[in-house]
Order: C-alpha cells, then sequence, then structure tokens
C-alpha cells in the first residue's frame, strides 16, 4: 500500500454548509479508507486552478457542488456516459492521470424516492429548477419511463435547453410550448410517436402557468437552492398543491424546509434532501474506491445526522 494518503474535496460556492466532509469521513473511518476529505470554496473564476489541482494530484478527486456543476464540464478530458447525457458533472475522478466526470445525482435521486416508495416509472414529476442537479433528475425521470416531465424555471431559454437535450435522448416527447419550440427550431417529430416516451414541457415559475402541472402530478422537486438556511420556499405565492403529492428537497439545511413543510400541511409526504445527498455519496465513494457502501451504513448515518439537524 502506498504511504500517500490521497485527499479529496467537495468545491463550491457557498460549501461552508456542505455535510460532505462529515459524511465522506463516516464512510473512509467505517470501511477501512486512509484518505481525507475537505470543503473548498472555490468562485467561479478559481475553478481552472482548481481543475490544475487535480491534475498535479494534490487531490485525488472532488464533489461537485453549485455553482459549478455544469461548467467544470469542459475542463474536463472524458465525461462518463451518464455525465455526458446529462451534461453536469457532481464527481471528478482522476483516472490514469486523465480527469473523468461522473454524475452520481441521477442515481441518489432515484434511491431517495424509491426509499420513500415512488417509483419514478409511469409518475408525473414537476421540477422546480433547470441547473445541474434538475437536469440530474430530469434525465433519472426520463430513463425511468416517468410519464411526464414537466420544467418550472424562472429563466425559460435554460428550461428549454434541458427539454432540448431530453427530446435529443429519445427518451422523452415534447408537449405544449415546448414542441412548438423545439418545432421553431426545425425539431420534426419520428415516426416512431410518443409511445413509451416521458412527455416533457417547460413553464414560468409562476402560480397561472404552474398550477395545473401541479395538480395532475405525483412528485413534486424542489432542485434550486431557494430555501438554504432560509424560510423561503421556491414555489410561486398562492399556489395549490393536491393531496398524496410526494415532495422531494435538493436542499437539507435546514432538514425541514419552508417548501417540504408546505406540501406536508397540504396532506402530502415529503422527502429531506439528506437522503439524496448520501445516497449519490456513496455513489461517489464507490467511484472513487471501487468499494460500495452498505445500505444499512447509509439508514444509520441518516439517522444519526438528522438528530443533530433538528436539535
Amino acid at each position: 500500500m502506498s504511504g500517500h494518503r490521497p485527499s479529496y474535496a467537495v468545491i463550491g460556492d457557498p460549501v461552508e454548509h456542505s455535510l460532505s466532509p462529515r459524511i465522506f469521513a463516516h464512510f473512509f473511518d467505517e470501511l477501512g479508507v486512509d484518505a481525507h476529505y475537505t470543503a473548498l470554496r472555490v468562485q467561479p473564476q478559481e475553478l481552472p486552478s482548481l481543475v490544475q489541482k487535480l491534475r498535479s494530484g494534490v487531490l485525488a478527486g472532488v464533489s461537485v457542488t453549485l455553482p459549478h456543476k455544469e461548467s467544470i464540464v469542459g475542463l474536463l478530458d472524458d465525461l462518463h456516459p451518464t455525465a455526458r447525457r446529462i451534461g453536469a458533472v457532481n464527481c471528478v475522478a482522476r483516472l490514469g492521470g486523465r480527469l473523468v466526470g461522473h454524475n452520481t445525482d441521477a442515481r441518489g435521486f432515484r434511491l431517495a424516492l424509491e426509499r420513500a416508495g415512488q417509483p419514478l416509472a409511469g409518475t408525473r414529476l414537476v421540477l422546480l429548477g433547470a441547473g445541474g442537479a434538475a437536469r440530474a433528475a430530469a434525465f433519472a425521470a426520463a430513463l425511468a419511463g416517468a410519464k411526464s416531465v414537466a420544467i418550472a424555471n424562472r429563466d425559460p431559454g435554460r428550461a428549454l435547453r434541458l427539454v432540448r437535450d431530453l427530446c435529443q435522448t429519445g427518451w422523452a416527447w415534447p408537449e405544449g410550448e415546448a414542441q412548438r419550440a423545439l418545432e421553431g427550431e426545425g425539431w420534426r417529430p419520428s415516426a416512431a410517436g410518443p409511445s413509451g416516451r416521458s412527455f416533457v414541457s417547460f413553464h414560468p415559475l409562476e402560480t397561472p402557468a404552474l398550477q395545473q402541472a401541479v395538480l395532475h402530478a405525483q412528485v413534486l422537486v424542489n432542485s434550486t437552492s431557494v430555501g438554504l438556511g432560509t424560510g423561503e420556499t421556491p414555489l410561486p405565492p398562492g399556489i395549490a398543491l393536491p393531496p398524496g403529492l410526494v415532495a422531494l428537497d435538493m436542499v437539507y439545511r435546514p432538514l425541514s424546509t419552508a417548501f417540504l413543510r408546505q406540501v406536508e400541511a397540504a396532506g402530502g409526504r415529503v422527502v429531506d434532501g439528506l437522503w439524496m445527498l448520501l445516497f449519490q455519496a456513496a455513489e461517489q465513494f464507490r467511484v472513487w474506491t471501487g468499494r460500495s457502501v452498505p445500505a444499512a451504513m447509509v439508514e444509520r448515518l441518516h439517522e444519526e445526522l438528522e438528530r443533530e439537524l433538528r436539535a
């Protein structure tokens, strides 16, 4: 065994709130891996120099969070097929001197919902946001055979780009304004038609435009940073929520966000952001070490962190 102790880090801005150092320290300790993990605040203009540290071996790998999940893609040597399809990276590994980008958010998202008894197959899903984490959720839903994915974002251009990328995979079929927008760009339906594909649409993050999609949804997901350390909710004012809705918030500080409380008050079930964080971290651990994190360890760590976050 080499005497060199590998170092890993989570990079983002902000990053002080991140639980990743705590999570990976637990994984390394419990599974007997001699490695170090820290949090590094990296502003957008500092990202290229951080990548150079990876190339030089100062860091063995990094977890990537806001705002770098999309911008880091062009700085890497290669992408895992999942990351290439999604167009966003949340994990970088050094492989034979090359930097390879991975996306473990998609798996983490799927497993968090499945643990709550909500599979993605056949589901009507509304997704708030269109950034890197939203892309992972949307691709995971389409690949799993979701009935529909409605994307709500303040920037319609960014939402349309996600719709376009989903449709290019062949897993999704645009509807409504999304279809008209893509046809205006020259998109033409294939002879195979929409059978077996997820219908995908986009909406402004406003009550009148979003209301019908939410009323017909089974799953509602917040992939924005709204609510991080605040009492804000990403939902527009006055929106009605149907009972029986399952909501997942990717924000985990606080654990019980205003968004999740809003869904609970309407009679829905909630999945806190810690589950997705833990499941995607376990997959990163596997990418870096080749070893799997036992499911029971994830459950125990969630219990431990939940007690602390609710204290």
